[in-house]
C-alpha cells in the first residue's frame, strides 16, 4: 500500500460507494445517458473506481464499458468510457502522487533521470526490442509487471513504480480485435498512457505505433514514431530521450546497427 496517503486512502475508501453507484447508475442498451456527477471531486473518485473495477476484472474488463454505458458496439463504448473518465482518472492519480509524503516533489529529477517506464500490450517480442535498445544504450527501464506485487494493487503499484521514472515509452500492437475488425491496443495500455500524462506530461510519453491499428482519439496529442523492421525509428527515440536530459550511450547502440 502507499504508505500514509490520506488521498489514496479517501479514493480506496470511497470506492465502496461508487462501485454500488456504477451498479445502480448502468443502463440496458439505448435507454438512457450515463448520469455523470457534476461536481468535480465526485468525477475523480468515480473515476478512480470505474478503472479499477476494469483493472480487477483483468481480460473481462474490456467488455466492462458497453455494459455500463448501455452500448451494444463494445469500440465505441470503450472510446466513450475514456472520454468520460480519462482526464478525471489523470487528476486523481495526480492528486494522489502530490499527497505522497514518501515522494520529493523536486521537479529537476525529472530532467536528470536516466529511467524510462515501458508501457506495452501483449507484443513481447517488441516489449523486449525496445529493453535491448534502451539497455544497449545505457538508459534504465522500468517494467511493470517485472516487478513484485508485495500485496499492492495494479494502481498502487503503477504509482509507486511509475514514480520513479523521468520518461514514458507506450507501445502500441495490434492485440486486439474492435467489433468493426479494426485492430487496437490492450485497454491497460491506453489507461498508462493517461496516467503519464497527468504525471510526466505528454511531452515526456513517446508512442511506438507498431502495424495497423486504431489510435484512440484520447492521446491524439502525444507525438508518436511508427514502427519499421529497418530500425529507423530507434534512433529517433533516442534523440528524443537525450533531447530531454536522459544520457544515451550512441557508441553502444552504433556498434549494433
Amino acid at each position: 500500500m502507499i504508505k500514509d496517503n490520506p488521498i489514496f486512502n479517501k479514493y480506496e475508501h470511497e470506492s465502496a460507494h461508487w462501485k454500488s453507484w456504477l451498479g445502480e447508475a448502468g443502463y440496458q442498451l439505448g435507454t438512457t445517458q450515463f448520469p455523470f456527477p457534476s461536481e468535480f471531486e465526485n468525477a475523480k473518485s468515480l473515476s478512480y473506481t470505474a478503472y479499477k473495477v476494469v483493472s480487477e476484472q483483468k481480460d473481462s474488463g474490456s467488455y466492462y464499458p458497453a455494459g455500463l454505458l448501455g452500448i451494444g458496439n463494445h469500440e465505441e463504448a470503450r472510446s466513450q468510457f475514456n472520454q468520460l473518465f480519462l482526464d478525471y482518472l489523470s487528476q486523481a492519480l495526480d492528486d494522489i502522487i502530490r499527497a505522497n509524503p514518501e515522494l520529493e516533489v523536486e521537479e529537476h529529477k525529472k530532467v536528470i533521470g536516466d529511467t524510462v517506464f515501458i508501457i506495452h500490450g501483449h507484443d513481447n517480442n517488441l516489449k523486449t526490442e525496445i529493453q535491448l535498445l534502451l539497455v544497449r544504450a545505457g538508459v534504465r527501464n522500468i517494467v511493470l509487471h517485472e516487478q513484485p506485487d508485495s500485496g499492492r494493487t495494479l494502481i498502487d503499484k503503477l504509482i509507486q513504480e511509475g514514480k520513479k521514472s523521468n520518461y514514458a515509452i507506450a507501445l502500441l500492437s495490434p492485440d486486439d480485435t474492435a467489433d468493426g475488425g479494426n485492430k487496437r491496443a490492450r485497454q491497460n495500455v491506453i489507461l498508462e498512457i493517461g496516467y503519464f500524462m497527468g504525471f510526466l506530461g505528454k511531452e515526456r510519453i513517446r508512442i511506438l505505433i507498431k502495424g495497423d491499428i486504431e489510435v484512440p482519439s484520447d492521446i491524439h496529442g502525444i507525438l508518436y514514431e511508427k514502427y519499421d523492421t529497418s530500425g529507423n525509428w530507434k534512433l529517433r527515440i533516442l534523440k528524443e530521450l537525450n533531447a530531454v536530459g536522459i544520457f544515451v550511450d550512441y557508441s553502444e547502440i552504433l556498434k549494433n546497427l
